[in-house]
């Protein structure tokens, strides 16, 4: 076998391996609601499917300086059923686009927390912040990524009709220092599959 059959062989067995970490079919949403002071039932939109997923936020915003509503939130509570036995998901990624405004000084805290209702104690949260240090206003679109390091893991799924029980995902934004002030327009999350 030459090295050019080795390396398609390798390629490959590395796809079907690739394409066996996700189970059949895909996995439908049976439930989902909002809450939070940054996304109230009636002002989010969900769209997509549980593996292209996108949540539209109708008015989630934050300004500072203000006592109110410096800081906001929207967590998502989502079921899905369909999933074949014998699997468990995590989420791997946020991204939140939007737009932020910050003077010189100014700063936004963002943060991601995932965890499901059955095991709320293993949660799981992802901090990231964007920082203005120099002496010009930032006034730009924005793409906040939370990338989670540690997994908060669904139940193993028993059968097809099984779903991994009620998956929470928080975002939340806060903003410090200086005038500033942040919009989310909407969020997106990757998942990771596994055997169990």
């Amino acid at each position: 076998m030459g090295p050019i059959t080795t390396t398609l062989t390798t390629l490959l067995s590395l796809t079907t391996l690739a394409l066996a970490e996700s189970p059949a079919g895909t996995p439908r949403i049976n439930s989902i609601s909002y809450s939070g002071s940054g996304c109230p039932q009636t002002q989010a939109k969900f769209s997509g499917s549980l593996n292209d997923p996108t949540l539209t936020f109708n008015h989630f915003a934050i300004e500072y300086p203000n006592t109110v509503n410096r800081t906001a939130n929207c967590q998502v509570h989502l079921q899905a059923k369909g999933l074949a036995a014998g699997w468990q998901v995590s989420i791997k990624d946020t991204f939140v686009d939007g737009h932020v405004t910050l003077d010189p000084g100014a700063a936004l805290d963002y943060f991601s927390t995932v965890y499901y209702s059955s095991n709320a104690d293993n949660s799981v949260t992802s901090k990231g912040i964007l920082s203005n240090d120099g002496s010009s206003k930032i006034d730009k679109a924005v793409t906040l990524q939370n990338h989670f390091n540690a997994r908060a893991w669904s139940s193993c799924t028993t059968s097809f009709d099984d779903g991994f029980g009620i998956l929470n995902i928080n975002f939340r934004g806060a903003l410090r220092n200086q005038k500033s002030y942040f919009e989310a327009i909407s969020e997106a999350w990757d998942l990771e599959w596994r055997r169990c």
